[in-house]
């Protein structure tokens, strides 16, 4: 890139116009540091994001996975899964400062935790237990599952929200295909845990 002008090159964009102008091979370019003997650093990012599927795609990649796509070794590959580390954990802390909130809709609970389960890989199951402010008292994850399916049986789901005086619960779970429809099973599993609940006053 030192032959490109200085006001195309990342860094210099970067001081100038501040991180949100940049592209997505360009901050992956900044992370990355240098390029292949045959591409600089932008050029391998843009590739590192083509073979990856996309940024969100990336993301999921594991480092066997990471070190496969052309351009990319182990030491750039550790650079993007601790950059993604690093986000989550940023993500997780801000996550913790909020518990304190209250619920008002299903968009203040989407909110919340949207980040945390939109990368995972696999299905995961979490019940986070309310009070009667609908404030937060107690999260846990029930269930993990494949790609396509996570089991819940109601009595591991509904026990730890009898212990912590629960209120009200709320059940979420991820589609790590993307696809937010529920599917059949989605729907009755909701059935009985809501027909479960009442039984117990949550």
């Amino acid at each position: 890139m030192s032959k490109w002008p200085k006001r195309d090159r990342p860094r210099e964009r970067l001081r100038k116009h501040g991180p949100a102008a940049l592209s997505d091979s360009e901050v992956l370019a900044l992370l990355l540091g240098t390029g292949s003997g045959r591409e600089n650093a932008v050029e391998v990012a843009r590739g590192i994001l083509v073979q990856g599927g996309g940024l969100e795609a990336l993301a999921r990649l594991g480092l066997a996975e990471l070190v496969r796509i052309g351009g990319v070794g182990e030491a750039k590959a550790s650079r993007i899964i601790a950059a993604v580390e690093f986000g989550f954990r940023i993500v997780e802390q801000t996550e913790k400062e909020r518990s304190s909130c209250r619920f008002e809709s299903s968009a203040d609970i989407y909110e919340l935790y949207r980040t945390r389960l939109a990368l995972l890989r696999e299905e995961l199951f979490m019940v986070v237990g309310l009070n009667s402010r609908n404030q937060p008292v107690h999260e846990v994850a029930v269930a993990q599952g494949s790609v396509n399916e996570c089991r819940v049986a109601p009595a591991s789901l509904f026990r730890p929200l009898i212990v912590e005086a629960a209120a009200r619960a709320v059940l979420l779970h991820n589609h790590p295909s993307g696809d937010p429809t529920p599917s059949p099973h989605d729907v009755a599993l909701t059935r009985r845990l809501v027909s479960v609940g009442r039984a117990v006053g949550i």
